[in-house]
This record gives structure tokens, C-alpha cells and sequence, in this order.
């Protein structure tokens, strides 16, 4: 027991010993945590709407602008599941990281807590830039509510990349587990079967639609018109066929 114990206490192979973690300025830890919020909100958001398939507000279909059809693509699903549900918990989970990223918090503890922020700014940022690039050149259509979650992500990637508070060393290190996991998405995206689509043709209501069934024969008598129109639906039963021509 004493040696498990002990073994709690080296360093992780993934964050070894021999090195600090720069100080931060507050302003700077307070603004990764707005930006974690805001992208926490929009994919939760995002998330609950394509769960229970219901439309976004106030992005309508447009000649670029058009939530819908972007969010009913085939790039918006991640193993049948809508990608905002794993960017969802991509940002709780750096969040919640960013909590122990503080004064008080010991050597050890700060170093897993900037480690994990590393990976997933690093990787929100990667992402963003894919699904960014899908919207313009694979979609053709933008989304209001992605661009802003990941505006946030790139927000969130560019501000650890300039001040790397792990060192430039391990950042880069960490760097490549990020890749590896945004590589896997795509991967994923890419290679899967296209989900079935279907194309949705909206006819007006207005106007009466005039159609062959319901123009009078030409050269017909009334009561020859009037036989016509009743061969066209069963009569009920019980009921003679030629009950109504009396």
C-alpha cells in the first residue's frame, strides 16, 4: 500500500518533472474562462436543439447564412451523434481544468490542470479550423452559432499558443496529442458512409391548382359530368350506385 501510494506522487509520463509553470496574469486566466462559457453555452445550446431535432433561432435560410442546412449536413455528425455534443464536453472539460488552474493549487496539480487546457484549447482550435473550412468550401452555407463557438476556439488556441504556460517544449509536445485527436475526427468524418438525404419540394397553397381530374369533360351532358365526378369515390355501402342520379 505504501508503494501505491508512492507512486501517486512521480510525475506523469505525459507531463514529466523539470520545469515550472509561467505565472499568468489574472485578466488573461479570467478571459480563457469567458471564452470556455461562451463556447459552452452555444454547443450546449446547439446540442439540445439537434437532439430534439427542433431549428436554431433567428438564422433562416439565406444565401450564406443558413443554419439548417448546415446542421443537417453530413459533416455535422460525429458516429451518428452531432459534433456539438462532443464540443460540448470538449469545453467542460477544459473549464472545469481552468477551476484548478490557480495560485493555490499545488506544483503538480497546476501542471495537469495546464496540461489538459493545453490539449483541448489546442484541439478546439484544430477543429475549428476543419469545420470552418467544411462550412466554405464543402457546404458552401455558414452557421451563425458554429462560427461563434469556434471564434471561441480559436480564441482559445491562439492564446495558449503565445503564452504556452507549460514552456514552449512540452506545448509542442502536447500539440501533437491534439492532432492526433482532431486527425481522428476527421478520419472518422471523412471516411464514413453518408448518412440518406432526402430533398424537401415546397408547392404554393394559395392558388387552386387546376388539373386534369377536375376540368369537365368536353362535349358531355350534365348528368354525364355528374356520374363521372361520383365514379371517382365509392359510394357507401348499402347504398345503390344509382341512388343519386334519382
Amino acid at each position: 500500500m505504501a508503494a501505491t501510494f508512492e507512486s501517486f506522487k512521480h510525475p506523469w509520463p505525459l507531463f514529466p518533472g523539470g520545469g515550472g509553470v509561467a505565472p499568468l496574469p489574472r485578466p488573461f486566466l479570467w478571459l480563457m474562462r469567458f471564452l470556455c462559457c461562451a463556447a459552452l453555452g452555444v454547443t450546449g445550446y446547439l446540442a439540445a436543439t439537434a437532439l430534439q431535432s427542433q431549428d436554431v433561432a433567428g438564422c433562416g435560410s439565406g444565401a450564406v447564412f443558413d443554419c439548417g442546412f448546415v446542421l443537417h449536413s453530413r459533416w455535422s455528425k460525429f458516429f451518428s451523434l452531432p459534433v456539438s455534443v462532443p464540443a460540448f464536453g470538449l469545453y467542460a472539460v477544459v473549464l472545469t481544468a481552468l477551476a484548478f488552474c490557480r495560485a493555490a493549487a499545488t506544483k503538480s496539480h497546476l501542471r495537469v490542470a495546464w496540461g489538459i487546457v493545453t490539449v483541448g484549447a489546442i484541439a478546439a482550435g484544430l477543429a475549428a479550423l476543419w469545420f470552418i473550412s467544411l462550412q466554405v468550401f464543402a457546404v458552401g452555407h455558414l452557421c451563425i452559432y458554429c462560427i461563434a463557438a469556434h471564434a471561441c476556439g480559436l480564441a482559445l488556441c491562439l492564446a495558449i499558443l503565445w503564452k504556452h504556460p507549460l514552456g514552449a517544449w512540452m506545448t509542442a509536445r502536447l500539440a501533437g496529442v491534439s492532432v492526433l485527436c482532431v486527425s481522428l475526427l476527421i478520419a472518422t468524418q471523412v471516411f464514413s458512409a453518408p448518412p440518406q438525404t432526402f430533398t424537401v419540394e415546397r408547392y404554393p397553397t394559395g392558388g387552386a391548382v387546376n388539373t386534369p381530374s377536375a376540368l369537365p369533360a368536353p362535349n358531355t351532358s350534365p348528368k354525364q359530368q355528374n356520374k363521372s365526378k361520383a365514379e371517382v369515390f365509392e359510394p357507401p355501402s348499402g347504398v345503390p350506385d344509382d341512388a343519386g342520379e334519382n
